[in-house]
């Protein structure tokens, strides 16, 4: 009779860890990245703005679970003179900063070759000369519009003509490609590239800065629309991805909880950024060897029990603060109900799986498959094994 670790390691085989589709997303996604980002090339002024490209979001971090059905395509971009941009603290938003161009401007200004440069780069700044983040975002969907006009919205990937839908979700820019054999989404997300140098981190997060030369500033919109909005997100990616390597268990572990919460509705507020932030806070709190020495039930456990008492008005009152700036509280957004909705779901799964830890019996086990799964993906398997 197998015990709970290996009644993990089967659940993570057969339903998070889905490799059957993968060659031919990626593939496809491939084809599309590369021929839209040689458009986007060639419009101005983004196309000499444009400085490389990379996967970002949950395949970056290799913590992507099931079907490849989403993918983050980050655009770096860095102006002329990008190391003379100031990065200002922002002391209203916390986790966001404010970048000053007045010194690129001073400069560019001097320079005639760059006078087209100047032009544009003024038309999106501020009276304070502050980089405007509507102002950005809204030239860089002129030019994916002028882009995918170009391709007639369609991508032929090997013979296969595919109609590309484009419009924008709330924060991001996305683009669909809905097939009857391949059905998946594209966020652009645009990033400013920073020397480490340009950022405002506490002394005590260098340490993770060692052998990271660059972070990003990404011009992600205010829920509430605001006209002039100076404030772009920090995002230290490179420096996650980089906590996160090495630590195969740390990344399973992950894996089984996006898996959890995607199995249950009342889990849908728990971003996978969330999570990722609590690893990461446990990462800077405990020993290198606790990832590897400990079984792989063992730490589930403990970072669902870090979660509830990040949840509960017992232990961090509803907390959990973004890892790069204490200051700001993920889940500030969170209603009191919607806190108490998660809270009651993790607490429940701590019970069973401590229980499946010393006692795994028959109905324990098919009670921890259900919390990994869904209604569909257990239906397809009683149909594979009946027949």
């Amino acid at each position: 009779m197998a015990n709970l670790e290996q009644h993990l390691q089967l659940l993570n085989a057969k339903f998070i860890n889905i490799d059957a589709n993968r060659r031919s997303y990626t593939h496809h996604y491939g084809r599309l990245r590369d021929q839209l980002y040689s458009m986007l090339r060639q419009e101005e002024p983004l196309g000499k703005w444009l400085c490389g490209h990379k996967l970002g979001g949950s395949y970056a971090d290799k913590l992507k679970v099931t079907k490849p059905d989403e993918f983050d395509l980050v655009l770096h971009l860095t102006f002329p003179e990008n190391d003379k941009i100031i990065v200002r603290e922002n002391k209203t938003r916390a986790g966001h900063v404010i970048l000053d161009m007045t010194n690129v401007l001073k400069v560019l200004h001097k320079q005639h070759h760059n006078e087209v440069t100047f032009v544009n780069l003024k038309n999106i700044v501020s009276r304070q000369n502050f980089l405007v983040e509507n102002k950005l975002q809204d030239l860089i969907n002129g030019a994916v519009t002028r882009a995918l006009n170009k391709m007639n919205k369609q991508i032929e990937v090997d013979g296969k003509v595919t109609p590309l839908v484009y419009r924008r979700c709330g924060p991001a820019f996305t683009l669909f490609i809905n097939e009857r054999n391949m059905k998946y989404s594209v966020d652009f997300v645009p990033a400013i590239r920073l020397k480490a140098e340009q950022s405002v981190l506490a002394q005590e997060r260098w340490k993770y800065f060692r052998n990271i030369s660059h972070w990003s500033a990404i011009p992600k919109p205010l829920k509430q629309f605001q006209g002039n909005n100076v404030f772009f997100r920090a995002s230290y990616d490179e420096a996650e991805c980089a906590m996160l390597k090495g630590n195969y268990k740390l990344k399973e572990v992950i894996r089984l909880m996006k898996k959890f919460r995607d199995s249950k509705q009342n889990l849908s507020t728990l971003k996978s950024y969330y999570i990722k932030t609590l690893l990461l806070w446990q990462i800077d709190a405990r020993p290198t060897n606790y990832w590897k020495t400990k079984q792989l039930h063992e730490i589930l456990i403990d970072m669902f029990i870090e979660l509830e008492n990040c949840l509960s008005p017992n232990g961090k009152n509803g907390k959990l603060l973004y890892f790069w700036d204490s200051k700001l509280n993920l889940f500030s957004e969170l209603t009191e109900h919607q806190r108490n909705d998660m809270l009651n779901c993790i607490s429940a799964v701590i019970d069973k799986l401590t229980a499946a830890a010393t006692n795994l019996t028959d109905a324990i086990r098919e009670d921890i498959t259900n919390s990994f799964t869904n209604r569909l993906e257990r239906s397809v398997e009683d149909n594979e094994e009946s027949e």
